[in-house]
């Protein structure tokens, strides 16, 4: 009997036990709580994902209030500077120098904001602030000024926040998550972001941040009227364009070169973010690091000659100047005008149907004549200028001219050639320093001159020649004087070109061909006038036309300007 009751009590306090654990377990529930990840590494644990996301926005309405405060004394202290010095009173004091101003508004001519910053100083003794921490003020103005455009701020990119079900209490305190994500990470707000697709694989795609869609489609309707006349741009918007009757232009399409997607996201307030279409359409025509001078006009200078001293090209000349709408505008001497380079991130392309009469410059035809003497020339018949109607279609690229297609050419005035006499044509492999003969057939247009000119990406580029197109592919390049064929090639950035030696110290260029006349090599004598290749796009060419250099020796840095020649 004795272990019956043993055996029963250790029965009994078992069943107690159980019991009593059970009823514990059952009683007790998990704490709801949520786990903060940044970039999948685990920060910590918080009570209230909404307390969280709160205290973010109150931690920016704090930064926001900060800015708007600095900015408000910043533009008093401003003020004050700008007339502290007209500020002449015995006492040196900056308190007494702000009364002074007050009290001479009128002499001052101040203005009512003015005025109110003025009081403003006044009432908040910032007579005291020192100048480390105005300079403290500005900085943060400058590091937070993004606040001032937004109602919302969000946690940053990479935040997870995860709801859990335990038991553990070990949690954080908002403002303890908030300062350890801060340390690692900036918060966000919301935008927009655009990436331009590059034309080059050299360069990477460009990502650009604004605060609203608006700003970048306005950035790129400020940089077209850069490149575009603005009446005639109003008129395509408006498809008010007028009809041509015999010459003028039309505007068929104008667009960017570039894909460009965009999508709303989160940015790192860290980012830049572009909060107005002017600082956006600044950049993008200018890059980072825009800078400019002045220089004064000289008698005898001209747009073209201080473009090309300067080195920038006469487009840029023309964006920075824009009182000047051509190359041929006369400068005033002693007038200051501004040299800056641009480096544009887009390609604003603008395609136009135009018709022209073009001046379609007289032959000169040399005849040898027994009976002069050696040396001597005589002109048996002055030479006219004739008149053609050129219709073609022509391809822009931030205001240069980067392909001409015709499409049709009719003889309005015939030209009458130019006949020169020469004493003797003994020598036919020498050419005449008198006169040179033109590289194409008529109708033709200069898409690039001489000189500095404005490329697409980067700064500007010296150009070593004079780019004539709106011939045709495959229309005539003619020897331009009597010599020597030195160089017959390919290259891969004169593509088919031909170097002819005239015997007489200069020597030509024919650069970007589509192939050779046939029957010349190396060593052939060609006389002026002869077909030696035709009009084509091979090597660095953006579209059919002739490269044509005239050099006083054989090397590349002996170009001079083809168009002193003519």
């Amino acid at each position: 009997m004795k272990k019956v009751g043993v055996y029963f009590s250790i029965f009994l306090l078992s069943v107690i036990v159980f019991l009593l654990g059970f009823n514990y377990e059952t009683g007790k529930q998990p704490n709801t709580y949520y786990n903060v990840y940044l970039d999948e590494e685990y920060i910590g644990m918080i009570e209230s994902k909404e307390e969280l996301e709160d205290y973010i926005n109150n931690q920016a309405n704090t930064i926001r209030d900060n800015v708007r405060d600095y900015s408000l004394k910043i533009d008093a202290i401003d003020t004050f500077e700008k007339y502290s010095l007209n500020a002449n009173v015995e006492s040196y004091s900056n308190r007494d120098k702000a009364t002074y101003i007050l009290a001479n508004r009128d002499s001052l001519n101040l203005t009512d904001l003015e005025i109110e910053n003025i009081n403003f100083y006044l009432n908040n003794s910032l007579y005291n602030h020192s100048s480390y921490e105005i300079n403290e003020m500005r900085e943060y103005i400058k590091q937070n000024e993004i606040y001032n455009h937004v109602e919302d701020v969000y946690t940053p990119n990479g935040i997870e926040i995860k709801k859990v079900y335990t038991y553990h209490t070990d949690i954080s305190t908002v403002p303890d998550i908030y300062k350890k994500i801060i340390e690692k990470k900036s918060c966000t707000i919301s935008g927009y972001k655009f990436t331009i697709k590059s034309t080059n694989e050299e360069i990477e795609d460009l990502e650009i941040y604004t605060i609203d869609k608006q700003i970048f489609n306005d950035a790129i309707e400020d940089l077209i009227t850069i490149f575009v006349d603005e009446e005639k741009y109003l008129a395509y918007k408006n498809d008010t364009q007028q009809e041509i009757s015999t010459v003028g232009s039309i505007i068929e399409n104008i667009y960017v070169e570039q894909d460009i997607t965009y999508k709303a996201v989160n940015i790192s307030v860290e980012e830049k973010i572009y909060t107005s279409s002017q600082d956006l359409s600044a950049y993008l025509l200018y890059g980072d690091n825009f800078e400019q001078r002045t220089v004064s006009v000289q008698k005898g200078d001209s747009i073209e000659s201080i473009s090309f001293n300067n080195q920038i090209s006469v487009q840029e000349f023309l964006i920075f100047n824009d009182k000047y709408t051509s190359r041929d505008n006369l400068l005033v001497p002693g007038t200051e005008v501004v040299i800056a380079n641009v480096d544009p991130k887009i390609q604003i392309v603008v395609e136009t149907y135009e018709v022209v009469d073009k001046e379609t410059e007289f032959a000169v035809t040399e005849e040898y004549d027994e009976n002069i003497t050696q040396g001597r020339v005589v002109v048996a018949q002055e030479g006219q200028n004739g008149i053609d109607r050129v219709s073609q279609n022509v391809k822009s690229v931030n205001g240069g001219i980067s392909y001409v297609d015709p499409v049709d050419k009719q003889v309005i005035k015939n030209s009458i050639p130019k006949i020169i006499k020469i004493g003797t044509k003994f020598i036919p492999n020498v050419g005449s320093t008198a006169s040179w003969g033109w590289p194409t057939e008529s109708g033709y247009t200069f898409s690039s001159y001489y000189g500095y000119r404005l490329q697409v990406f980067g700064e500007g580029n010296f150009h070593s020649g004079l780019d004539i197109a709106g011939t045709g592919y495959g229309s005539n390049v003619y020897a331009s004087n009597n010599g020597v064929i030195e160089t017959m090639k390919y290259a891969y950035n004169y593509g088919y070109h031909i170097i002819i030696n005239h015997n007489n110290g200069y020597y030509t260029v024919y650069a970007h061909m589509s192939g050779f006349a046939p029957g010349l090599s190396v060593g052939s004598t060609v006389s002026r006038g002869d077909v030696i290749g035709y009009i084509g796009s091979s090597g660095w060419a953006t579209g059919p036309h002739l490269h044509y250099e005239i050099r006083t020796c054989a090397a590349y840095s002996c170009t001079t300007n083809p168009l002193n020649y003519y």
